[in-house]
Protein backbone atom coordinates (compact mmCIF):
# COMPACT_ATOMS: atom_id res chain seq x y z
CA UNK A 1 0.00 0.00 0.00
CA UNK A 2 1.27 3.78 -1.07
CA UNK A 3 1.65 5.78 1.82
CA UNK A 4 -0.43 8.62 2.03
CA UNK A 5 0.89 11.92 0.98
CA UNK A 6 -1.11 15.18 1.82
CA UNK A 7 -1.00 18.12 0.05
CA UNK A 8 -2.97 20.77 2.12
CA UNK A 9 -2.69 20.75 5.78
CA UNK A 10 -4.55 22.59 8.33
CA UNK A 11 -3.84 23.72 11.93
CA UNK A 12 -6.40 25.11 14.52
CA UNK A 13 -4.61 27.72 16.88
CA UNK A 14 -6.11 29.02 19.92
CA UNK A 15 -3.15 29.76 22.24
CA UNK A 16 -2.89 26.92 24.35
CA UNK A 17 0.20 24.70 24.97
CA UNK A 18 -1.74 21.63 22.99
CA UNK A 19 -2.80 23.64 20.33
CA UNK A 20 0.99 25.42 20.20
CA UNK A 21 2.55 21.50 20.33
CA UNK A 22 -0.53 20.54 17.42
CA UNK A 23 1.56 23.54 15.10
CA UNK A 24 4.68 21.86 15.57
CA UNK A 25 3.86 18.82 14.28
CA UNK A 26 1.54 20.33 11.62
CA UNK A 27 5.44 22.06 10.06
CA UNK A 28 6.68 18.32 10.82
CA UNK A 29 3.95 17.12 8.21
CA UNK A 30 4.09 19.76 5.83
CA UNK A 31 7.45 19.46 5.67
CA UNK A 32 7.62 16.01 5.11
CA UNK A 33 4.88 15.86 2.41
CA UNK A 34 5.93 19.44 0.60
CA UNK A 35 2.56 20.44 1.38
CA UNK A 36 0.96 23.81 2.15
CA UNK A 37 0.40 24.84 5.45
CA UNK A 38 -2.67 26.98 6.68
CA UNK A 39 -2.62 28.11 10.25
CA UNK A 40 -6.00 29.31 11.44
CA UNK A 41 -7.19 30.77 14.45
CA UNK A 42 -11.17 31.52 14.76
CA UNK A 43 -12.41 34.37 17.40
CA UNK A 44 -15.67 33.44 18.69
CA UNK A 45 -17.91 36.52 17.79
CA UNK A 46 -18.47 39.22 20.57
CA UNK A 47 -21.85 40.15 21.48
CA UNK A 48 -21.60 43.51 20.83
CA UNK A 49 -19.31 45.86 19.09
CA UNK A 50 -18.44 49.73 19.84
CA UNK A 51 -21.46 51.67 20.19
CA UNK A 52 -24.64 50.69 22.47
CA UNK A 53 -26.15 47.18 22.94
CA UNK A 54 -29.62 46.80 23.75
CA UNK A 55 -29.41 44.06 26.77
CA UNK A 56 -32.70 43.76 28.10
CA UNK A 57 -32.82 46.47 30.54
CA UNK A 58 -31.63 49.28 28.68
CA UNK A 59 -28.54 50.21 26.97
CA UNK A 60 -25.03 49.49 27.35
CA UNK A 61 -22.15 51.50 25.82
CA UNK A 62 -19.20 48.56 24.67
CA UNK A 63 -15.81 48.92 23.23
CA UNK A 64 -15.53 45.96 22.03
CA UNK A 65 -14.51 46.25 18.42
CA UNK A 66 -13.84 42.60 16.10
CA UNK A 67 -11.69 45.00 13.98
CA UNK A 68 -9.34 45.42 16.18
CA UNK A 69 -9.28 41.97 17.81
CA UNK A 70 -8.63 40.77 14.45
CA UNK A 71 -6.12 42.83 13.46
CA UNK A 72 -4.80 42.06 16.80
CA UNK A 73 -4.72 38.18 16.58
CA UNK A 74 -3.60 38.32 12.79
CA UNK A 75 -0.33 40.34 13.90
CA UNK A 76 0.13 37.49 16.20
CA UNK A 77 -0.39 34.92 13.69
CA UNK A 78 1.63 36.70 11.18
CA UNK A 79 4.40 36.40 13.56
CA UNK A 80 3.85 32.86 13.81
CA UNK A 81 4.05 32.33 10.19
CA UNK A 82 7.41 34.47 9.99
CA UNK A 83 9.07 32.13 12.23
CA UNK A 84 7.56 28.51 10.24
CA UNK A 85 9.18 30.47 7.09
CA UNK A 86 12.21 31.01 8.68
CA UNK A 87 12.01 27.19 9.98
CA UNK A 88 12.15 26.25 5.89
CA UNK A 89 8.59 25.88 4.98
CA UNK A 90 7.47 28.61 2.04
CA UNK A 91 4.08 27.36 1.44
CA UNK A 92 2.01 28.94 4.46
CA UNK A 93 -1.23 31.18 4.97
CA UNK A 94 -2.66 32.27 8.02
CA UNK A 95 -5.92 32.58 8.31
CA UNK A 96 -7.65 34.29 10.81
CA UNK A 97 -11.58 34.61 11.09
CA UNK A 98 -14.37 35.45 13.56
CA UNK A 99 -16.62 32.53 13.72
CA UNK A 100 -17.51 28.96 14.81
CA UNK A 101 -14.54 27.43 14.82
CA UNK A 102 -16.47 23.96 14.87
CA UNK A 103 -18.14 24.68 11.66
CA UNK A 104 -14.40 26.69 10.63
CA UNK A 105 -12.48 23.99 10.68
CA UNK A 106 -14.57 21.24 10.59
CA UNK A 107 -16.19 22.59 7.52
CA UNK A 108 -15.54 25.63 6.10
CA UNK A 109 -11.71 26.33 5.62
CA UNK A 110 -11.33 22.78 4.88
CA UNK A 111 -13.27 23.10 1.74
CA UNK A 112 -12.65 26.40 0.51
CA UNK A 113 -8.70 25.25 0.77
CA UNK A 114 -9.30 21.56 -0.21
CA UNK A 115 -8.17 20.59 3.40
CA UNK A 116 -7.07 16.45 3.60
CA UNK A 117 -5.09 16.88 6.89
CA UNK A 118 -6.29 18.71 10.25
CA UNK A 119 -4.37 19.03 13.31
CA UNK A 120 -5.40 20.32 16.21
CA UNK A 121 -4.79 20.18 20.16
CA UNK A 122 -6.94 18.18 22.22
CA UNK A 123 -7.71 20.68 24.42
CA UNK A 124 -8.08 23.97 24.36
CA UNK A 125 -10.29 25.10 27.09
CA UNK A 126 -10.54 23.79 30.67
CA UNK A 127 -12.10 20.74 31.86
CA UNK A 128 -15.44 22.61 33.05
CA UNK A 129 -16.36 24.75 30.04
CA UNK A 130 -15.50 21.43 28.24
CA UNK A 131 -18.89 19.92 30.09
CA UNK A 132 -20.66 22.77 28.97
CA UNK A 133 -19.45 23.71 25.66
CA UNK A 134 -18.21 20.29 24.43
CA UNK A 135 -15.03 19.69 22.64
CA UNK A 136 -13.60 21.12 19.59
CA UNK A 137 -11.66 18.55 18.96
CA UNK A 138 -14.08 15.66 19.10
CA UNK A 139 -16.70 17.96 16.60
CA UNK A 140 -14.18 18.25 14.27
CA UNK A 141 -12.99 14.54 14.45
CA UNK A 142 -16.43 13.66 14.09
CA UNK A 143 -17.52 15.71 11.31
CA UNK A 144 -14.59 16.75 9.25
CA UNK A 145 -14.42 14.89 5.65
CA UNK A 146 -10.53 15.06 6.20
CA UNK A 147 -8.33 12.99 8.37
CA UNK A 148 -7.69 14.51 11.91
CA UNK A 149 -4.70 14.25 14.17
CA UNK A 150 -5.32 15.28 17.93
CA UNK A 151 -2.38 16.31 19.67
CA UNK A 152 -2.00 16.11 23.48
Amino acid sequence: MQDQQYKNILVGIDGSETSMRALDKAVDSAKRNDAKLYIAQILKPQQSTIGQSSLGFGVVATDIDDNDRLKEQQDAINAIVARVKSEGLDQVTAIVKVGNSREELARNIQQEEKIDLIYIGATGVNRVAQMFLGSNSTYILENSLADVMVVR
